[in-house]
């Protein structure tokens, strides 16, 4: 089956034979990769009725086995041999409320795998507090727009404000992706600061000081 370039790389970072609920799980397609090429058992979760009437269909149509699914809010029931939480394609703020609104239900969850859409530094920093600490990341291009994705595990660490914001794995590794990714944030940057007025020397300053951040990654 063909899954999206974004599931993919999600995939990638399930552990073979994991348990993992798949939070937001829309129409199920990652939860059915998971299944055929990862050995994973999967509860695909959504709060809303129709995307897993979908999924049922889905199941179906691809023969899937070690997959059910579940109407419930977010991670508001973990089944203790869970030890995988994927939420994807959703902003941080919606990922960051989910986790920290159970949070006593990540007791026993080893690995997640969040794959946001917006504000990468406010969920980086936000699941540090809740015990869990970056085991890798990547960054990807799909449909013209790049997407960050990051894996925890369980532990502590303390992040730097440029790691925090930058992503510690992605400033080491710098992917090509993650290349094209600065060079076009600088790009937009620089536009910006071209249509600024001089007078808002605040903001200029802002753009300025991120600019530079932005070329001493590359």
């Amino acid at each position: 089956m063909k899954i999206s370039k974004r599931l993919r790389t999600i995939s990638s970072f399930v552990p073979d034979g994991s348990f993992v609920l798949d939070v937001g799980c829309d129409h199920a397609y990652l939860g059915i990769y998971l299944t055929k090429y990862k050995k994973a058992r999967v509860i695909a979760s959504d709060i809303n009725p129709l995307p897993l009437k979908i999924a049922e269909a889905n199941i179906l149509k691809y023969q899937a086995k070690n997959i059910t699914l579940k109407m419930q809010d977010g991670i508001s029931e973990v089944p203790r041999e869970v030890d995988t939480i994927v939420i994807s394609g959703m902003g941080s703020k919606t990922i960051v409320d989910i986790l920290t609104k159970d949070k006593r239900n990540l007791e026993f969850v080893k690995t997640l795998i969040l794959a946001s859409n917006n504000d990468y530094a406010y969920l980086r920093e936000q699941v540090n507090k809740l015990g869990f600490k970056i085991k890798n990341e990547a960054v990807v291009e799909e449909d013209s727009k790049f997407y960050e994705i990051i894996v925890y595990q369980k532990g502590q660490e303390k992040l730097s404000a440029q790691e925090i914001k930058y992503g510690p794995c992605l400033m080491q590794e710098k992917s090509a992706a993650f290349l094209k990714y600065q060079k076009e944030a600088i790009a937009k940057l620089l536009t910006i600061l071209e249509g600024l007025p001089k007078t808002n020397k605040k903001r200029c300053q802002e753009i300025e000081q991120e600019l530079c951040e932005r070329q001493k990654l590359l």
